[in-house]
């Protein structure tokens, strides 16, 4: 479904709901939902959202599939560390409080990102947190309003541009210190301990009742998502067969029926899914690619919004097992210009017909997209870490990212890529 498509769909949404926010606040409403430290349930954020909705045909209620879909973008972006507000709520460079005004895309913008961060539970959060949220809370305050920026900056236009202009940094602030903090008193005796206990009570094919309660804790299911997560060498495979096997006796055939194609987006589902993307991966760095394929095809149907990135994976074991078909059908359906699907579609056309008008179309896409990504492929460039967990659009780290689901053995796979990509 094109962008267009879904804000045309998610515009004509509002209109039948008793709130009526406008896509500019529903855009700031969902960084919002973005930076919960744990996910809202789409049945308690869209009430909250939308209030309640009339609907009277069938056309009226897919509008709410085009609201999902719209959510789960906003979502991936938030994770990729894409913060930017949408082009429209830009600050006038000459006189701020033109930009202000009542309805305006830029302070309902700030306002939906300030209702959806009324979630957070500050009672939960340390003396840290509570700081750096307050600090994003103030700057979203400040251009919520004409009467709250002048309040904030009175005539200091450059003041306000430079609030504006940090924005995306009091955004990385929050996200990285609420949701994805580590917790310090975990420590690596810890750490030890806790893996050879492990180690002892997985060993064998016994597995006790008292055991698989103690598993489905959540805190003793983060200690051993987190032991799990850490290993990417075949020694994982026997605790994840085991974990998974007492998640399966909750996520059965017919609660996948039920649930298929918004996995990610139910709380407990998520460490099954993170499981098994785990041992898919651990899979295609062995060699076991076919497998690997297997296991992306299964979660990119249980979550086709992808949150967990299975998509980058996927596209390079396509490419390496010469599945062009596949690869070209995924891409059809997979309506991105992010790098990695462009670096497949290069790989693809490359393929296909050589250094046509079209693959070097994909090239010069290449090159705009990441000025690095050439240079690192083809050894112009290093790159000072293997480890990537974050990355900004067009960052080295992106790169990274790429090359570590397996980008480079893609395009080794490719007879003459390489060289063709360092062509001129």
């Amino acid at each position: 479904m094109s962008p267009a498509k879904i804000r045309s769909d998610v515009i004509k949404l509002t209109v039948l709901s008793d709130k009526k926010p406008d896509y500019y606040f529903i855009q700031g409403y969902f960084l919002g939902l973005g930076l919960l430290p744990d996910i809202i349930m789409p049945s308690q954020w869209q009430s909250d959202l939308l209030g309640d909705i009339n609907f009277t045909t069938d056309t009226e209620l897919k509008y709410l599939e085009s609201l999902m879909e719209n959510y789960n973008s906003s979502m991936h972006k938030v994770s990729a560390e894409d913060f930017k507000m949408p082009t429209k709520c830009s600050l006038s460079k000459t006189d701020y409080r033109d930009s202000l005004k009542a309805n305006m895309p830029l302070p309902n913008y700030c306002k939906g990102a300030l209702q959806a961060l009324k979630f957070i539970d500050k009672r939960s959060l340390n003396k840290h947190q509570k700081d750096l949220l307050t600090s994003l809370n103030e700057v979203l305050s400040a251009f919520s309003s004409e009467q709250a920026a002048v309040k904030k900056f009175a005539d200091n236009q450059g003041l306000a541009q430079a609030y504006k202009k940090n924005y995306s940094y009091f955004v990385a602030d929050v996200l990285y210190s609420v949701r994805f903090i580590e917790d310090p008193s975990w420590t690596d005796e810890d750490e030890a301990a806790f893996n050879e206990q492990f180690a002892e009570e997985f060993a064998g094919e016994h597995h006790n009742d008292d055991f698989a309660g103690k598993v489905l804790d959540d805190e003793v299911i983060d200690q051993l998502m987190e032991a799990i997560l850490s290993d990417f060498t075949p020694s994982a495979f026997e605790p994840i067969a085991a974990l998974l096997e007492l998640f399966e006796g909750v996520i059965t055939e017919q609660y996948i029926a039920q649930n298929q194609g918004h996995f990610w987006l139910i709380h407990e589902t998520r460490p099954y899914m993170m499981l098994r993307a785990h041992r898919a991966q651990i899979n295609a760095l062995q060699g076991n690619i076919q497998y690997a394929i297997d296991e992306f095809e299964a979660l990119w149907q249980l979550n086709p919004m992808d949150n967990q990135a299975n998509r980058h994976w996927l596209m390079n074991c396509y490419v390496i097992k010469g599945q062009w078909q596949k690869l070209d059908a995924f891409l059809a359906d997979f309506d991105s210009e992010e790098l990695h699907a462009t670096a497949s579609r290069a790989l693809s056309e490359f393929h296909k017909h050589g250094d046509s008008s079209k693959a070097k179309q994909y090239k010069k896409q290449l090159k705009q997209l990441n000025k690095h990504f050439i240079k690192i492929l083809t050894g112009q460039e290093k790159l000072k870490s293997e480890e990537f967990h974050f990355y900004s659009p067009g960052s080295k780290e992106e790169v990274g990212i790429y090359l570590n689901s397996l980008g480079k053995q893609a395009w080794i796979a490719t007879e003459g890529s390489l060289f063709w990509l360092r062509k001129k």
